[in-house]
Order: C-alpha cells, then sequence, then structure tokens
C-alpha cells in the first residue's frame, strides 16, 4: 500500500507510517504497547491473587509458600513493565512539552486521533485492574488474617491461656478440654 493510498482510506484507524507525521513526534504505537505490557502485568498479577485466593479458600495451606513466590513474581514483572512505561513515557512528555510526571489523561489530550480513544482504552482498562488486584489482596489479607488469628487461638488453647471469649467480647480464660484440631492447621 503506497502512502497515497493510506491517506486516503475512509478508515477512523487510519494510522502515520511515521511517528513525525502526526506533528508530535511520538510513536504512539510505542506508547500503547507500552501500556499493554503493562496491563497483562497487571492481568497476571491479578491472576495469581485470585489464584491465592482459591489456595487459602481451599485451605491448602501446604502450597502458600508456592502461590506467595508467584505472587512476588508476577509482582516484580509488573513493576518492571511500570518502569519501562514510565521512561518511555517520559521521554515522550518531553516531546510533547509536558511535565515529566504527566498523567494518561494530559497524553490523550495531547495525541492526535485516532490514539486518545486507543489510550484512554488502556487508562480505563488500567484503571479496573487496579481495583480488582486491590480488592482481590485486600479480601486475601482478610483470610490470611482469619488463618492467623484461629491458629493463635488453638494455640492459647492449648498452652492453658486464653480459651475463648466472655459477654463483652474480651479474651477469657476457662477450664481445658478435648480439642480436635485439622491436620493443615
Amino acid at each position: 500500500m503506497t502512502d497515497s493510498t493510506r491517506s486516503s482510506s475512509s478508515s477512523p484507524w487510519s494510522f502515520p507510517a511515521d511517528p513525525a507525521e502526526d506533528g508530535t513526534g511520538v510513536d504512539w504505537a510505542v506508547a500503547s504497547t507500552a501500556l499493554w505490557r503493562e496491563r497483562e502485568a497487571l492481568e497476571r498479577l491479578h491472576f495469581k491473587l485470585v489464584e491465592q485466593q482459591l489456595v487459602l479458600a481451599a485451605g491448602e495451606v501446604r502450597w502458600l509458600h508456592l502461590v506467595d513466590d508467584e505472587v512476588r513474581a508476577a509482582a516484580e514483572a509488573m513493576r518492571a513493565a511500570e518502569i519501562l512505561r514510565s521512561a518511555e513515557f517520559e521521554m515522550f512528555a518531553r516531546q510533547l512539552n509536558l511535565a515529566p510526571d504527566a498523567s494518561l489523561r494530559e497524553f490523550i489530550a495531547a495525541a492526535p486521533e485516532p490514539w486518545p480513544t486507543v489510550l484512554d482504552e488502556h487508562r480505563a482498562a488500567l484503571h479496573e485492574l487496579a481495583l480488582d488486584i486491590r480488592a482481590t489482596a485486600a479480601s486475601n489479607t482478610r483470610m490470611l488474617q482469619a488463618g492467623a488469628k484461629a491458629i493463635r487461638e488453638t494455640l492459647e488453647h492449648l498452652s492453658g491461656g486464653e480459651s475463648g471469649y466472655d459477654g463483652t467480647g474480651a479474651a477469657a480464660a476457662g477450664p481445658r478440654r478435648a480439642l480436635l484440631l485439622d491436620q493443615q492447621a
């Protein structure tokens, strides 16, 4: 396809062949690719957090260390993608005379068509992923805290310490009695 054919195309998604053609000097395809990489890294992190949640819900504590390693690796990959995207966008900010820490909304405002739509779709997806990750991580934290509390209370009971709660919710000592323990605890 020649340049004259490309420019006469009626497609709303016709992209300049050269980044300099749009007047900004920014290679918007590279910007979009950086955002895709970050989205994929966030998706993977969210997947690993959901995997951790399933292991916790199943009570399979023997696999917690494995899933924890996977969550850590996914978080590292996400940080690497974030750093790469940040460096690329800092360079684009200079080319557009924006602040080095310009928001994605500022890039959207500076982008020529059809890039504002593409970048805004990335922005919305990144925002949604961040909310999903935050909610899943908070749920996992609550599950881990509940498990730790149950183990702590069981150990206190076995050692003759506090074994229950009184009517006010305060820990209360009680008589020692038989106790059934889950083998996985």
